[in-house]
């Protein structure tokens, strides 16, 4: 038994011996799987912190996460446009151990430097066990293999040449033309202060406002005064020259061919603002060229295309700050070495924008409203297209708002071209008499005739060409407001916008009570309409059809949306033309007499001897404000051979003293 028992002893103990044996490999398993998943989940930290932009968001061998993420910060500042450096994705390819407690791991990086300008490449993260925790090695070298202590990413932009702006028949409107900016160096002026007034007194600009920034700024900067054409420069270059501080930088702008050139429809470009910036998520960069209103604003990522890039990791403007971020040992960091090109992208010039606007028509409505007394409008369409032929805002401090697309008036007498349409649709002839008294009732409220003209009872045409005002209250009692609606939507009011602009297309209510039906039968109650809308009525009588105004002209995929494209070798004689709307026969040629009548024996003779044919056209005098006597908006609109039009003058007095000069001018040059 002694023995059986000593056997029993010695089997188990090897049995035992032989269970730990094997279990020793299964503990080390157990143990590397473990470490493997530390080490997995401390690379994943980081890869998830980088993708978040927030890389204090995991822990680091030898710096803080706060200090890395400050060091990381000042590297990638220059890097993008967004306010925060973080990249578009970043993907763990591999992880592989180095050694005891060492791994590394490899990684792709994408950057979104531009809008659809991709960078992408790998790196290589170290991880090192510390206390049992596994830690990522952190290196400036993590962010890019090149960077070196010292060292930023920075990325440069190469300006894209920007589209010109062209006009009908292939007439280039807008293009890159020579300009000088005049600033000011503070620190090469004698007396800074005095430097500023000086050249304030030369250019014009705001000398108070120029001093403060003049004496804000440092002596190095060049503070932006005005940016001027090379033929303007020229004639006050010697008086600037003159004043110690001044310096000038050359360069091109896309321009119209004068300053003024339908400046409120095209727009400017200069330096991105800041808001610019923001709002392109990463298209405009800072200090970008940029449109800064109008139609190059509109459309600017269709002209200007997309700058070139390049990324390079050089020496930080303080590099033994960057390098100091993480508490590293800056000896040595002040020359961080060369610059090296990581990525480069060509630049992409952008597009040619195709615009009905024809110059020498532009330059005749805006030579005519040089002559407008208060802020005017002109606007001029061709009748057989619809496409606009110039779009002019001028008169004292008036080029600067739209006015002529946007504008929202009421159109006084104008619009009794509509109330005409309307009364000959429902049963009226040019020669059915209506009586013109001085005044009219309706509703309780009084309605009385321009200069308190009396025509008595005549025949309609008569009360057309003079526009009697109670005539036409009196035979307007005989249509609804729904069909004075209709009539105003058959001539363009209320349409769609197709012009590729903003524009204000003019409203007309379907309902309307006693009153205001009266009034609206003049243009004086709630109706509204833009001196485009009054062109566009009056092409549409001149064509007997109406077509949508165009200013943006259609390609073969359609009209372009501001982030749409165009051939650069479309011309507009490829344009297509709109399906046009036919109008009534009858009707039609009774309003071409009619507006005929106008200028040979009404209030329109103005126009009578203007050059170039025959003229049509309807004065409008329009009531606006509490003032007794109210104040009034002048209009004229009409058209000659293929080209209509209309003029507003803002609280310009009677259409026919004062808008009708300006119509004439207009036709004169246009001759």
């Amino acid at each position: 038994m002694a023995r059986t028992r000593t056997r029993t002893l010695v089997v188990t103990g090897v049995v035992t011996v032989l269970v730990l044996a094997a279990a020793v490999p299964a503990v080390l398993i157990w143990r590397d799987r473990q470490d493997r998943e530390r080490r997995q989940r401390a690379i994943g930290s980081f890869v998830a912190a980088w993708r978040a932009g927030d890389l204090s968001r995991t822990p680091y061998s030898g710096a803080t996460g706060t200090e890395v993420a400050k060091q990381a910060s000042a590297i990638l500042a220059g890097l993008t446009s967004a306010e925060k450096d973080q990249p578009t994705d970043v993907e763990l390819l591999s992880l592989t151990g180095a050694g005891e407690g060492r791994a590394s791991a490899r990684l792709r990086v994408r950057w979104t430097v531009a809008e659809k300008r991709t960078w992408e490449y790998e790196t290589s993260a170290g991880l090192v066990r510390e206390d049992g925790t596994w830690r990522v090695a952190w290196s400036p070298s993590v962010l890019h293999p090149d960077l070196v202590a010292g060292q930023v990413l920075r990325t440069s932009r190469e300006r894209a040449e920007r589209g010109r702006v062209l006009g009908s028949g292939g007439q280039v409107l807008v293009m890159p033309r020579p300009v000088v900016l005049v600033g000011i160096e503070p620190g090469r002026a004698t007396d800074p202060r005095a430097a500023a007034a000086q050249v304030a007194a030369v250019t014009g600009v705001d000398a108070a406002e120029l001093t403060r920034r003049v004496l804000a700024a440092s002596p190095r900067a060049f503070v932006d005064v005005i940016t001027l054409r090379r033929a303007d420069h020229l004639v006050v270059k010697a008086r600037l020259e003159a004043v110690p501080g001044t310096v000038f930088r050359e360069m091109t702008l896309s321009l119209a061919p004068t300053s003024g050139f339908a400046r409120a429809l095209l727009g400017t470009v200069g330096p991105a603002t800041a808001e610019i910036v923001t709002a392109s998520k990463g298209r405009v960069g800072r200090g970008d060229l940029t449109g800064l209103s109008g139609i190059q604003r509109r459309y600017d990522e269709h002209l200007s295309g997309a700058p070139g890039l390049t990324v390079t990791a050089g020496p930080a403007d303080n590099a033994s700050a960057v390098a100091d971020a993480t508490g590293a040992d800056t000896t040595g960091t002040a020359d961080a070495g060369p610059t090296k090109t990581l990525f480069t992208v060509a630049p992409t010039a952008g597009r040619d924008l195709l615009l009905s606007l024809d110059e020498k028509v532009q330059r005749a409505a805006e030579t005519a409203l040089a002559a407008a007394p208060q802020p005017a409008a002109l606007v001029a369409v061709r009748p057989s297209t619809g496409e606009v032929l110039a779009v002019a805002n001028g008169g004292p401090g008036g080029s600067g708002y739209n006015r002529a697309l946007v504008g929202r008036y009421p159109p006084g007498s104008t619009f009794k071209i509509v109330t005409t349409y309307a009364l000959l649709e429902n049963g009226l002839t040019p020669a059915t008499p209506v009586p013109c008294p001085p005044t009219v009732t309706v509703g309780g409220r009084s309605f009385r005739n321009a200069e308190n003209e009396v025509l008595g009872t005549v025949p309609f045409h008569n009360n057309f060409a003079h526009s009697c005002n109670t005539a036409f209250i009196e035979a307007a009692r005989k249509i609804t407001p729904a069909q004075l609606h209709e009539a105003a939507t058959a001539l363009g009011y209320g349409h769609p916008n197709a012009s590729g602009v903003d524009s204000f297309m003019g409203s007309v209510p379907e309902r309307a009570g006693e009153v205001e039906h009266a009034a609206d039968a003049i243009g004086q109650g709630t109706i509204l309409a833009s001196p485009l809308t009054v062109a566009a009525t009056s092409a549409a009588v001149a064509s007997g059809r109406y077509l949508p105004p165009r200013i943006v002209l259609e390609t073969p995929s359609g009209t372009p949306s501001p982030t749409s494209s165009l051939s650069p070798s479309q011309t507009p004689s490829q344009t297509p033309s709109p399906a046009p709307t036919p109008l009534p026969t009858g009707t039609i040629r009774a309003l071409q007499s009619l507006t005929a009548e106008v200028v040979t024996n009404g209030t329109g003779t103005t126009l009578q001897k203007v050059p170039g044919g025959p003229v049509h056209g309807k004065t409008g005098t329009a009531e606006f404000g509490s003032d007794v006597p109210p104040k009034s908006h002048a209009w004229f609109t009409g058209y000659q051979g293929d080209v209509a039009f209309a003029v507003v003058v803002e609280g310009g007095g009677f259409g026919g003293k004062v808008a009708a000069p300006l119509a004439a001018t207009f036709l004169t040059a246009l001759a």
